[in-house]
Formats: structure tokens, C-alpha cells, sequence
């Protein structure tokens, strides 16, 4: 009797704690963004000429890490691609020294973050066999909130890169037609749309509270793996009802939602299974019991290793590449849309390297910046961006046998 009447205080304790615990609190500034964002996926969906759009895709990189850049929307079309970041912003927006600012106040997002991910989708895509020219690659600013958008609020680039200052705006802005881009062919269409989908999303688990955080989920792990291949989500619950809790305990069970069809599969739970996501915009880990759970989210079946992927086969023979010439980039010639490669940080030689072509590289030296553009190297020219550059002096090295270019970048 006396073990039946701890057991009933226990189990009472438990549900009591139930209603007094604390979660996370919920960001329904975010929240309002992602429903924001969805709207946006919905209005693109019906728009002639467009073949899928995948929302909040996660671009890595060929090289191994856990470094990821977001793409609030990419929207393939029958000749284009379209890279889309949408804000849902009130009162004022502008733009200072590059930065979007939203009532005088800095959001810390540039342009370059965009052409980020635009330079590791061109990098990919390249990498798995699939050619298309950079200028099918478009970028956009969507401002679809209440907020006036000032003239100042602009993109860096010359060419394929445009801010909406309205979801009106910017669904006409992808309905209208580019006669200048030839439709892709089948094959490549097929590729692109392959390759997207592998891109996934952010993984997310919800609390009882309806918040919400993203990340990459990486406990417990054998069976995160497992799960995250099927299916899409895990919905966490005490099957036991109150009463038979108070009497029995509790007993949890998750629901698996499978990605295709709708055989859902019931597996039983730890409730005291430690749930683990690793924060990336944090960088940190956030653990958490399953108990405390309502929903796993699985926003891909596995991260891919992009060495062993091929979607194409490549048209051009290593040695037809090699008979191509390509002209050495003389003092101002602009050079639309250059790679950011690495960072010089130290001894005295610091500046940005930029990609200029196949064979050429070209430097942006600190003495040649402003002490702010040094300062906000990593937001103005992030590696893997891509920014307009100009060549500012051009000259051969006979000792190394090579160019030595210089360049900075456009105003």
C-alpha cells in the first residue's frame, strides 16, 4: 500500500509539473515571417512557367562541415532559376553603408548573404554535372510586409538581381517573361529539380507552447537517422489518458509520418531521452527531454556527399576544356558577378580574394577599402558571395609566371 501511494504522488507530481514547467518562448515575429514566406511559395506555385518552388532550402558546401546558408524561396522555372529572400518588414526600410536597416535600426542582412548561397548553388550544380550560365541565376529582395522601402534599398549587382517592394510586385517580376534565356532542356530541367529537393530544409522541434526552434537534429542519433529517411516527422505523445497516467505513469509513443503515403508507423519512446539540436545561427547545442517534445521535424533524409553525386554527364572533355582560351581580365574590365574564395588576414598582405574567371584570380586589398569595408568584410564580401568587381591594374609576374590583379568593387 504504502509503494501504491508513492507511486499515485509520483505520477500526480508529474502531471501537476506538466502545467507548470517551462518551454522556450515562442517567436511569433519569426513565426509571422515563416507564415509570410509560405504565402509567398503559394502565390509563386500558380504562376505559368514555373516548375517547383522549394521554401527554406539549407545550401552547404562541396567541402565537409556544418556550414549552411538558407534560401528563404528558390523557384525553378522553365529558363531560370530564382533566388528569393523575403522580408516581412513594417515601417521604414533602408539601406546604409549596404546594410538593410528597418526604422533606423540595422537587421544585419546584405545583399551578399543571397549571392552566397546563388555562388554554392552555382558551385553544386557545377560539381554534380550540370552546366547552366551564371546569368540564369536571378536574385530577389521580396519587402512583402507593411513597410515602405526607401530608394537607398538596392542590389550590388548589375544585372539579374531586382527588390520587390510588394508580393504583387514580385510575382510579376517572375511572371514576366525573359525572352533572352532559352528554356532549359529536359535532361538539365530534370537535374535541377533533383538537386533542389536534395537541398532539403531545416530540421525543427515544437513545444507545448507552439514554439519552435531550427536546427540540425543530432540526438538521439542512430534512431534520428533511421527516421529522418522515411519520414517526414515525429509527433510525440503520452498515450495513456490523465487517470490511467495518475494510476499506471505515463507511457510515451511518437507517431512517424512518412514522407510519401500515409502509413504511419507508431514506435514507443523514452520519455527521458535526451533530444539534442544543434543550433547553427547560435552555435550551440540545445538538448532537451523527448518528453518535453510535441513535434520532430526531419527537413531531409541525409546530407549529401556531393563527391559522390552525378546528375549529369559532363558534355565537355577535360581536354576540350583545356584548349579553351580564356582572355586574361585587363585594368577596367568589370567582371560581373566575382566569387569571394578566401579571406588574407595574415601579416602585412590582407585583402579579399575573388574568383575572376577559370584561371584568374583577382585581390582586394585592405589599403585599397575604407576601414568600415575591412571592418564588415564578413557581411559586405562573405565568402562564396558573388559581387561586381572592376580591374584596377593588371600586370605579369615573369619570375612566377603569372598575372597579378588587382581589383575593387563596384559602387
Amino acid at each position: 500500500m504504502v509503494y501504491l501511494c508513492m507511486g499515485l504522488l509520483r505520477n500526480y507530481r508529474w502531471l501537476k509539473g506538466r502545467d507548470l514547467k517551462s518551454y522556450p518562448k515562442p517567436d511569433f515575429a519569426k513565426k509571422a515571417a515563416i507564415e509570410a514566406e509560405v504565402s509567398v511559395c503559394e502565390a509563386l506555385r500558380g504562376i505559368d512557367g514555373v516548375v517547383d518552388v522549394f521554401h527554406s532550402a539549407r545550401i552547404d558546401q562541396i567541402i565537409s562541415g556544418k556550414s549552411r546558408r538558407e534560401a528563404d524561396i528558390i523557384v525553378l522555372m522553365q529558363n531560370r532559376i530564382v533566388f528569393v529572400e523575403v522580408k516581412n518588414y513594417k515601417g521604414h526600410i533602408s539601406m546604409v553603408d549596404k546594410v538593410l536597416h528597418q526604422n533606423d535600426q540595422s537587421r544585419g542582412w546584405t545583399f551578399a548573404k543571397l549571392e552566397e548561397a546563388v555562388g554554392r548553388f552555382h558551385e553544386i550544380s557545377r560539381h554534380v554535372g550540370i552546366q547552366i550560365q551564371r546569368d540564369v541565376i536571378e536574385t530577389v529582395l521580396a519587402c512583402v510586409g507593411s513597410a515602405e522601402v526607401d530608394e537607398s534599398v538596392k542590389p550590388r549587382a548589375l544585372t539579374g538581381s531586382f527588390v520587390a517592394k510588394s508580393k504583387q510586385q514580385l510575382v510579376e517580376l517572375i511572371a514576366s517573361s525573359e525572352e533572352h534565356h532559352s528554356d532549359f532542356d529536359e535532361e538539365t530541367l530534370k537535374a535541377l529539380k533533383k538537386l533542389l529537393s536534395m537541398f532539403g530544409t531545416w530540421d525543427a522541434i515544437e513545444f507545448p507552447n507552439e514554439a519552435q526552434h531550427e536546427g540540425d537534429l543530432i540526438q538521439p542519433r542512430d534512431q534520428i537517422r533511421e527516421w529522418r529517411v522515411t519520414y517526414a516527422q515525429l509527433r510525440v505523445r503520452n498515450q495513456r489518458s490523465w487517470w490511467a497516467t495518475l494510476f499506471r505513469g505515463p507511457k510515451f509513443v511518437g507517431d512517424l509520418i512518412p514522407r510519401l503515403g500515409n502509413a504511419v508507423k507508431t514506435v514507443d519512446l523514452d520519455k527521458d531521452c535526451p533530444v539534442v539540436l544543434h543550433n547553427p545561427h547560435e552555435r550551440i547545442d540545445e538538448e532537451y527531454l523527448m518528453e518535453d517534445m510535441v513535434v520532430l521535424t526531419f527537413g531531409y533524409k541525409e546530407v549529401p556527399d556531393w563527391n559522390k553525386v552525378m546528375l549529369m554527364k559532363p558534355t565537355t572533355t577535360t581536354e576540350q576544356a583545356r584548349d579553351v582560351v580564356i582572355p586574361t581580365p585587363q585594368e577596367g574590365d568589370v567582371i560581373p558577378q566575382a566569387r569571394v574564395i578566401k579571406h588574407l588576414l595574415e601579416g602585412k598582405h590582407q585583402g579579399v580574394v575573388f574568383r575572376l574567371d577559370d584561371k584568374n584570380e583577382g585581390v582586394y586589398w585592405r589599403d585599397q577599402m575604407s576601414e568600415q569595408e575591412w571592418l564588415q568584410r564578413e557581411m559586405l564580401m562573405a565568402v562564396n558571395s558573388a559581387i561586381d568587381v572592376v580591374v584596377t591594374s593588371s600586370s605579369y609576374n615573369k619570375a612566377k609566371k603569372r598575372w597579378r590583379i588587382k581589383v575593387k568593387t563596384l559602387d
